[in-house]
């Protein structure tokens, strides 16, 4: 994060750093997805099957001053005390993230081959955004993720900042720009002396 914004800082060359915060983002994912995500990724019929007997015909239970009420039909979330939490939310959330890497040019960081377009820990999705219609070609990605797994984005904590001269006059997916983001608990602003001042 620091070397991108360092690049863009002292080059002069326009970049948005998108970061997204999905709303109760494994609560959300539908449970059919989920099981069309296995398949596209070419797990077997059996792991699938030991998945769909984890999460069909799931129900919950709501306890209200000592009562008990349910049983609730859940048909979606990945459920909070799974072990395979974490890496059955990476298979959902990675059509995203490679659709997104195909439609931006990204960033290349000093001499590095290889461009920067998106990287993402759990839910926390941060995103380079370096040409004006950028903000324009995540929307038609984001929206088709949001249907597929009932996913929202929570707008209060997604945050774009301009970095290198960008214009803050389009605002990325209806958002407006921050003075410093949070990505991980780590601050970052405009330029990299202020970044590093808020460790």
């Amino acid at each position: 994060m620091r070397e991108a914004i360092a690049q863009a800082e002292v080059k002069g060359k326009p970049l948005c750093v998108l970061s997204l915060d999905f709303q109760e983002a494994f609560d959300r994912i539908s449970h059919q997805y989920l099981f069309n995500i296995l398949r596209d990724h070419g797990f077997n019929d059996l792991f699938i099957e030991r998945i769909k007997c984890m999460y069909e015909n799931a129900i919950s239970s709501v306890q209200i001053n000592g009562h008990i009420a349910g049983p609730i039909p859940t048909q979606c979330s990945i459920r909070q005390a799974c072990p395979k939490r974490m890496t059955l939310f990476a298979l959902c959330i990675d059509p995203l993230l490679r659709t997104t890497e195909q439609k931006l040019p990204g960033i290349r960081i000093g001499n590095r081959a290889r461009k920067t377009v998106v990287f993402a820990n759990a839910d926390d999705v941060t995103i380079f955004v370096t040409t004006p219609t950028g903000q324009t070609t995540i929307q038609d990605p984001m929206q088709c993720y949001g249907k597929a797994t009932e996913s929202r984005l929570n707008l209060k904590k997604s945050k774009p900042l301009a970095v290198g001269g960008r214009s803050t006059k389009t605002i990325a997916l209806n958002i407006p720009y921050q003075t410093e983001i949070k990505i991980l608990a780590v601050t970052f602003t405009s330029t990299v002396e202020h970044s590093m001042k808020k460790r």
